[in-house]
Formats: C-alpha cells, sequence, structure tokens
C-alpha cells in the first residue's frame, strides 16, 4: 500500500500538481461575500454604471443579509451580516457526497427582499465557493446573456442563480442578490496549462 501511495504522489508530482495530498483530501466550502461597494457596467453593450450598495451595515445593503447552509449528513451553518463583517470568508468541510443547500436572503425592514434557495450535489476532492452579491450581474463571473436564466461564464463556475431585488427598496432598475457556486479540484487546470 505504502509503495502504491508512492508511485501515485510521484506520479502526481511529475504531472505539475503542487500537493499529492489533494487526491485525498476533504472536500471544503468557503462563502465569500464582498461587503464594500463596486462601480459596475449596469447592462451588457451599454455605458451606464452604477454604484452597487453591499455594506454590511448599509440598511440598503448588505445588512439584513442571511445566508444558511446545510445538506445532507453535515451541520447547518447560519451566516448573517455581522458574520460577514467579522469573518468575510468561512470555510468549513462538507461531505463527499449527497445534496446540499443554500439560502440566501435579503431582509429590509422585517420583509424579505430577495431570497435564493437551491441545491447540488457534493463531489469528493472538491474545494466549493458562494459568492454572494447584490449587483446587476456577478462580479466574478460576467454580464450573463439572460438575466433570467443566466449560465456560468467563467472557469471553474458551477451555477449561478438570481434573485431580483423588490423594486421598492432597490437601488437602481434590475438589481439583484446573485448567488454563484463554484467548483475547483485541486491540482486541475481550467486555463493556459
Amino acid at each position: 500500500m505504502k509503495s502504491r501511495f508512492a508511485i501515485t504522489a510521484a506520479a502526481t508530482l511529475a504531472a505539475g500538481c503542487a500537493n499529492p495530498l489533494s487526491l485525498v483530501s476533504a472536500p471544503t466550502l468557503k462563502l465569500s461575500v464582498y461587503g464594500g461597494e463596486l462601480l459596475m457596467q449596469q447592462y451588457r453593450g451599454d455605458t451606464t454604471r452604477v454604484l452597487t450598495r453591499q455594506g454590511f451595515d448599509d440598511p440598503n445593503g448588505f445588512a439584513g443579509l442571511e445566508v444558511v447552509i446545510a445538506g445532507d449528513n453535515m451541520a447547518t451553518y447560519t451566516f448573517t451580516a455581522a458574520d460577514f463583517a467579522r469573518v468575510q470568508e468561512p470555510e468549513f468541510r462538507v461531505p463527499r457526497n449527497g445534496q446540499a443547500m443554500v439560502t440566501a436572503r435579503i431582509v429590509q425592514d422585517g420583509r424579505t427582499v430577495a431570497e435564493v434557495s437551491e441545491s447540488w450535489e457534493l463531489a469528493s476532492r472538491i474545494q466549493w465557493t458562494i459568492d454572494v452579491e447584490r449587483t446587476p450581474w456577478p462580479a466574478g463571473n460576467g454580464i450573463p446573456e439572460n438575466l433570467d436564466h443566466p449560465e456560468c461564464m467563467w472557469f471553474w463556475c458551477h451555477k449561478v442563480w438570481r434573485s431580483a431585488i423588490a423594486e421598492d427598496v432597490a437601488n437602481y432598475p434590475d438589481e439583484a442578490l446573485w448567488v454563484t457556486l463554484y467548483r475547483y479540484r485541486p491540482g486541475e487546470c481550467a486555463d493556459v496549462c
């Protein structure tokens, strides 16, 4: 058994993988919420710019943000804006298989003004990242061609979901709560290798 692992580790190093133990690493999930302002193009092919409001203490931003991660054979994790103000990217282990679910919502004046609740299949040796944004489109993924049915447009993007912010509290037209799920296998190459 030791020689099989040594051969696998040597082959992994020869293939350019930095960490041979990544073959047996446990899957993790990192939750990323950017709490600052961004100046973003509002629509594809348009020069209109909007200033996003994502401050964790801003009532018109992420002050009412709540994100819940749950799933098969795993604990339920609940994070609020106050948690993200302290630790912007909490990370934890997740099971090697089964369903996981994310629910992200923004509450303003006691009312839910946007909510995304979706699930996906977990897999072994995967590092998952969930980005949550209050923007016209996901900053790390590009401007989708179809806002109602967005698709992944960037490396390692696995799924992308959108919920429009209620019109009466939106900071600009088509402001939305975006949840983007990235799937990365350590040692995997997606661009120039």
